[in-house]
C-alpha cells in the first residue's frame, strides 16, 4: 500500500516530540545561557551539559493489508515493514552497526501509523513516541545477502520480524517504553561533558567510519567555519548516516 506518512514528517513530529516532551537536547541549536537568552559576548561561558548522544534513522512504513502480502502469516493482517537498503545499494546499515559499535545508542525509527490525520493527533497528543517501534541495527545484525530484506511488525502485536528468511527480532523498543529503556541504557553508561572536544570527537568518529584517509574529515571540516561543534556533528550524521542526533541528558536519564 502506498505510504501516506513520510520520513520527513514522521522524523519531523518525533524529534519535536523527544525535545519538547521528553527533554531531549537538539544539536544544531545555538546554545542558550542559563536564562534562555542565545548566547553572546555580554553573558558568561555557557556550562556544558552531560548526557548521552542518540541516533535516529528514521524509516517509513508500509502499510500491508491484502491476503497476498507476503509476510501475512508471521504477525497477521494488517502489518506494517519497512526495508533495509540492499548491499548493492548502500552500506548504511553496516554503518549503523558499526557506529553502534562504537558505543554510541542508535536506532532505526519507524511509525505505527499509516494515514496523515493519525500522525497529525498523534503529535498534537504527544503519542508519536508511543505510536513508533525503535530498532537496533546491531540486533538485526549484517545482512548474510543482496535480497531484499524487510523490518516486519504488527501494530497490535510485540512480535517484530526481519525478512526474508524470517528470524524473530528480541529487544526492539516499543514506543511506550522508549524513554525508560533509553534511561536505564544511559544510567549503564559514563555520561560526558558534551563540549566542542565532545562533539569533534564524534564528528572523527562518524567519519573515520566513512574512510580511514583523514583527508576527507579536513575536507568536510574546511566548511564549518560558521558552525559549532554540535552543529557540525549535526551535520554529519544526517549527511554520512541519514540520522537525526539528538542529546539525552543527564538529568533526564535519572529521573
Amino acid at each position: 500500500m502506498k505510504r501516506k506518512v513520510s520520513e520527513f514528517s514522521y522524523g519531523f513530529v518525533l524529534t519535536h516530540e523527544l525535545v519538547n516532551a521528553y527533554g531531549y537536547l537538539r544539536t544544531d541549536a545555538p546554545r542558550t545561557s542559563r536564562g534562555g537568552r542565545k548566547k553572546g559576548a555580554e553573558d558568561g561561558p555557557v556550562a556544558a551539559p552531560r548526557g548521552y548522544p542518540l541516533f535516529l534513522q528514521f524509516k517509513a512504513s508500509e502499510y500491508m493489508k491484502r491476503r497476498n502480502a507476503g509476510e501475512s502469516k508471521l504477525v497477521g493482517l494488517p502489518y506494517f515493514r519497512f526495508a533495509l537498503h540492499r548491499k548493492t545499494q548502500s552500506n548504511q546499515h553496516q554503518l549503523l552497526i558499526e557506529l553502534e559499535q562504537k558505543g554510541y545508542a542508535v536506532f532505526y525509527a519507524t511509525p505505527k501509523i499509516h494515514e496523515a490525520v493519525n500522525l497529525n493527533s498523534a503529535f498534537f497528543d504527544r503519542q508519536v513516541v508511543a505510536s513508533s517501534l525503535f530498532v537496533n541495527p546491531g540486533e538485526i545484525g549484517e545482512l548474510p545477502d543482496n535480497r531484499p530484506h524487510r523490518v516486519v511488525f504488527s501494530g497490535r502485536s510485540e512480535d517484530v520480524y526481519v525478512c526474508s528468511k524470517p528470524q524473530r527480532l528480541g529487544g526492539v523498543i516499543h514506543g511506550a517504553v522508549f524513554a525508560e529503556a533509553v534511561r536505564r541504557t544511559a544510567l549503564e553508561r559514563e555520561d560526558q561533558s558534551l563540549d566542542d572536544e565532545f562533539f569533534n570527537r564524534l564528528a572523527g568518529d562518524m567519519v573515520s567510519l566513512i574512510s580511514p584517509n583523514r583527508r576527507i574529515f579536513d575536507e568536510l571540516s574546511g566548511g564549518k567555519v560558521e558552525m559549532s561543534a554540535s552543529t557540525f556533528a549535526n551535520y554529519l550524521a544526517k549527511t554520512l548516516f541519514d540520522c537525526e542526533l539528538l542529546i539525552v541528558p543527564s538529568e533526564v536519564s535519572r529521573l
